[in-house]
């Protein structure tokens, strides 16, 4: 009992920095939660006309020479896929999946729908 006494007799000679203390906790509060719906109500930026500004600083310092090379056809790329035998995804040859399976684990076909025939499916993380 006379722990409690004590206990009332502190509380009653510091009460007015505890409802003090208990004011500023209480704005503090109320001004994040006005702040988090206020944040709520505002509109995202759009952009409804896209404008080109960028400068094309090759072109604007180099004259524009048509090389030779420009007229052949862009080089094939490798539509080769790799699938690992532990798995029923398939990878193009340049992904990261593809990279992470070790080679007694691969098995690989000429093209997707090869792979696709044999009842694989595109990993969700390479894209063609």
């Amino acid at each position: 009992m006379k722990i409690l006494s004590k206990f009332l007799q502190l509380i009653k000679s510091r009460q007015h920095h505890i409802f003090l203390a208990f004011c500023i906790g209480l704005i503090s509060v109320v001004s994040y939660n006005l702040g988090q719906i206020n944040s709520l109500k505002k509109t995202p930026i759009s952009i409804k006309e896209s404008t080109n500004l960028k400068a094309d600083i090759f072109d604007a310092t180099t004259n524009k020479i048509q090389s030779p090379t420009s007229n052949l056809p862009p080089p094939k790329l490798d539509t080769r896929v790799v699938v690992s035998k532990n798995s029923d995804k398939y990878h193009y040859s340049w992904c990261s999946g593809a990279k992470r399976i070790k080679p007694e684990n691969q098995i690989w076909f000429n093209s997707a729908t090869e792979a696709e025939n044999r009842g694989y499916t595109l990993a969700g993380n390479c894209m063609p």
